[in-house]
């Protein structure tokens, strides 16, 4: 027991002999060795998304406890704080050949959430599905931009909430009042032409259509069609397309279909002259009258509803009365409406149509194309449709027949008296059998022209014959 107890204070010491040499080392170490000594520095640093960053060198020294000379650093790396990641900064001390490195690692974060915001009064609006209309919602975020894309919504009661998260996690959060309400009718839309044109006996493909709605997505598979096409008889078809959605908003569009039938007209035997006049009537026409009921001559009238056509219903109706024939022009004479669409083309006619009926009690379906069939203005108007083309089939189909002429007397453009007028269509007769002149009751010095042509036309074998629903065919080839 002793002896034990004798071992035990050998140990112990040495241990304190241990422990004393260890603590003169660490006081000889930290008091009298020189060495570099760093403080207040942070070898890790968030830093906000744009913010501006500064090199941190901390507080460097290089000597003993009892004397310590002050280290600058030499810096090295960079730092984007306009775009997130982790960017590492050294930092090199030297002093007397003697060298001290510290490695910084920088993290630049983004800590800013996304803004939402929304257009549109309270309350807002949304379907069954919880899509919403009626308003705008859009998402901004500092560095990702635009997260619109990434709004989720979601109704909580009587609130319409958004949510978006950016790519750093931030997340923003918005609330509106909102009710649940379906009042927009579904969108319809044909597939291929909204007017169609099909030969007698052709044949006509079906296009369908296609259809949308705000709350209950694609509903073309719902849509019905009434109408039918005939196409062993001319004229004009409507198909109207419908499709109601599930709050009962319905939505239609409708296709026509033109079936025409090109017919051969004879020509009447001997040497026969078509006088028609454009644009009337006017404050001449009366004059003309005058001068046909002295030759006993029926003549064609495509008349207008311009403004300088008002205020002759009288002469219009005595024209009618005295047998000549009254035809159709346009009622507006404008190129830009007139040709913009088939639809506009004919909303033109109908005008005149009704208007001549007005005044005459009879419907006239003869007409003449402003510019004739043949013009190319329609296609600075017509956004590329070759609008002549499909005319010249609907008139047909619609029972109208459309004529144009083969002797110009150029009193529109280039004659200027009665007498060039009259020239430029004497030379242009010769031994056909139809000759179907073109001419303007609003000149003057045109009607002047009038009584020579006759002259010459009867002294030369000619008879003269007003345009009818079964005259010689006198067409241009069309030019759209």
């Amino acid at each position: 027991m002793e002896k034990k107890l004798q071992i035990d204070k050998r140990v112990l010491v040495g241990l304190l002999i241990t422990l004393g040499i260890l603590v003169i080392f660490l006081l000889v170490y930290f008091f009298f060795i020189p060495r570099f000594r760093l403080s207040n520095f942070s070898s890790k640093v968030t830093i906000p998304l744009e913010a501006e960053f500064a090199f941190n060198d901390g507080d460097v020294c290089y000597g003993t406890f009892f004397h310590c000379e002050k280290v600058e650093a030499t810096r090295s790396g960079e730092v984007d704080t306009s775009k997130l990641g982790s960017y590492t900064v050294f930092y090199n001390y030297e002093y007397e050949s003697k060298t001290f490195l510290k490695e910084q690692i920088v993290e630049v974060v983004d800590t800013e959430s996304p803004v939402i915001l929304v257009s549109g009064d309270e309350p807002l609006t949304y379907c069954a599905n919880h899509k919403g209309y009626g308003y705008e919602v859009t998402a901004q975020d500092n560095y990702d931009g635009d997260l619109t894309e990434k709004i989720i919504s979601s109704v909580v009661g009587d609130q319409l909430i958004f949510e978006v998260e950016d790519s750093s996690g931030n997340k923003a959060t918005l609330s509106k009042r909102a009710i649940l309400k379906d009042d927009i009718a579904p969108s319809i839309t044909l597939n291929g032409e909204e007017n169609v044109f099909i030969p007698l006996n052709g044949t006509y493909v079906e296009a369908n259509a296609s259809a949308t709605d705000m709350c209950d997505g694609d509903l073309t598979t719902n849509i019905t069609v009434e109408g039918v096409v005939d196409t062993s008889v001319a004229g004009e078809y409507q198909l109207v397309y419908k499709v109601v959605d599930s709050n009962q908003n319905e939505a239609s569009v409708t296709r026509h279909v033109y079936v025409y039938e090109s017919s051969d007209y004879p020509s009447l035997e001997g040497k026969n002259i078509y006088l028609t006049f454009d644009d009337g009537p006017s404050a001449y026409t009366s004059k003309l009258l005058d001068i046909l009921k002295k030759y006993n001559v029926k003549a064609t009238f495509f008349v207008t509803d311009q403004g300088l056509t008002k205020g002759y219903d009288d002469v219009l109706k005595r024209a009618y009365d005295e047998g000549h024939t009254i035809a159709l022009h346009s009622s507006s004479h404008n190129y830009g409406y007139i040709y913009s669409s088939v639809n506009a083309y004919f909303d033109d006619l109908s005008a005149i149509q009704a208007k001549v009926e007005r005044i005459t009690g009879a419907k006239s379906t003869i007409v003449r194309f402003p510019g004739g069939s043949s013009n190319t203005i329609s296609k600075n108007y017509d956004a590329g449709c070759h609008i002549m083309s499909k005319l010249t089939k609907a008139v047909q189909a619609k029972g109208f027949r459309y004529f144009d002429w083969n002797v110009d007397s150029k009193d529109a453009g280039g004659a200027k008296t009665a007498g060039e007028v009259a020239s430029n269509v004497i030379n242009s007769l010769g031994n056909q059998h139809t000759y179907v002149v073109l001419q303007h009751d609003i000149k003057e010095y045109s009607v002047d022209a009038v009584e020579t042509i006759i002259q010459f036309g009867i002294s030369h074998g000619y008879t003269f014959q007003p345009l009818k629903m079964d005259s010689p065919r006198v067409e241009h080839s069309v030019n759209n």
